[in-house]
Order: structure tokens, then sequence, then C-alpha cells
């Protein structure tokens, strides 16, 4: 059986949507981990990786020995 392209475009189409729906779904649950304050704006993607590398390093630090 022989897709059209109109139909393979589609089917990309929907590929996408739900690759970004789930990437979009993990950036939420990374959010969710991040200590922010209350009141501020959600975070952008960029924000949050680099928030989430901050909080990483900063744990990471913390859990050193040499640093207590």
């Amino acid at each position: 059986m022989r897709f059209t392209q109109a139909q393979q475009r589609q089917a990309a189409n929907l590929r996408e949507r739900r690759r970004m729906q789930s990437i979009n779904e993990a950036f939420e649950g990374l959010r969710g981990h991040i200590p922010t304050l209350p009141y501020e704006k959600r975070l952008s993607k960029v924000d949050t990786l680099k928030l989430a590398i901050s909080y990483i390093n900063f744990l990471d630090y913390r859990q050193c020995p040499s640093n207590l």
C-alpha cells in the first residue's frame, strides 16, 4: 500500500507533535524538581536547563566532604 505525499506529511506532523509533547512533559517534570520562588513566571526551556545545571552543581558541592 502506497501513501500519498499528503498522508506522509500528516503522519510526520503527528510524530513531531508527539515528540514535542514528550519533550515538553519532560521539561515540566524537571521544572518541578528545581527550587524556584513561587511567584516567578514559568521558566523557559533554556532557563530550566541552566538552573538545573546550577542546582546539580550546588548539590554536588554540598555533598563533597571537603566543603563541609
